[in-house]
């Protein structure tokens, strides 16, 4: 009789406490009124509710896991790798912490990094993450670090997205010459010119190939005719009045934040 009372006891404290991890974490059905649309990443729902237990992670605690996280986003490769973070650094914070694993601390990192990469791969706006992160149940003092270091390292990020971008190789050599050639196996004169041109790309590679002058002259035009389409393009004045009104209402769902 003992036994029965003591398992369904039990049974009731599991399901109470499953039901506290329940609310706890993040809501299920908001997915896709969040920054992370379609769907919020595992990591940041596991994330989540190790960063609500306040003796854990307490803010001195989330700061110092913050700090790793964005350092790893800046030096990283692009935006998203986070290969510089080394199983030493990790070791080092749980043990400065003392109320994290090394697992546990692994996880909220990983959480927090992809958090903070999203919100600034979407140039997603502050009053944006911060009314998200809100309806995912992370506690406010976090939430205000993380608004933090998103006002301070965004540009940055930003300017490290656009360098690593997945893109062809660019050039940056073009050298060519003139060759003439006096005679064929059919002609005995030929005396016609002939361009030899050399290309080098961003990664290395070098090609040489042979035109006509005729066709050199049609780069040439082609070449000059884009850059003045350009330019014609940037001096718009629709296109600048689109960029100043896209900068101002960036800038003002900023403001309304502070």
């Amino acid at each position: 009789m003992a036994s029965a009372r003591w398992k369904k006891a039990t049974t009731a404290v599991k399901i109470q406490n499953a039901a506290v991890a329940a609310l706890s974490g993040v809501p299920h059905g908001i997915d896709g009124d969040t920054f992370f649309s379609p769907k919020i990443p595992v990591t940041v729902r596991a994330a989540i509710p190790l960063m609500q237990d306040e003796e854990k992670c307490t803010k001195a605690v989330f700061r110092e896991v913050l700090k790793l996280a964005v350092n790893a986003l800046l030096k990283g490769k692009g935006v998203g790798d986070s290969s510089v973070i080394k199983c030493a650094d990790i070791e080092q914070l749980a043990k400065q912490a003392k109320t994290f694993s090394y697992h546990e601390l692994s996880v909220a990192l990983t959480g927090l990094t992809l958090l903070v990469c999203t919100a600034v791969r979407n140039r997603t706006k502050v009053s944006v993450v911060t009314k998200n992160l809100k309806e995912m149940n992370m506690p406010e003092p976090h939430i205000d670090d993380i608004v933090k270091a998103l006002r301070n390292v965004r540009i940055d990020l930003q300017n490290k997205c656009v360098e690593n971008r997945v893109r062809a190789p660019s050039l940056t050599s073009f050298r060519w010459r003139v060759d003439v050639a006096i005679s064929t196996e059919t002609l005995q004169k030929v005396f016609k010119p002939t361009i030899l041109c050399e290309t080098t790309t961003s990664n290395g590679e070098t090609k040489t190939f042979e035109m006509p002058v005729e066709q050199f002259h049609h780069l040439r035009y082609n070449v000059a005719k884009v850059l003045r389409n350009m330019e014609e393009v940037e001096r718009h004045p629709i296109m600048r009045l689109a960029f100043q009104s896209d900068m101002e209402a960036f800038d003002k769902g900023e403001n309304n934040d502070e």
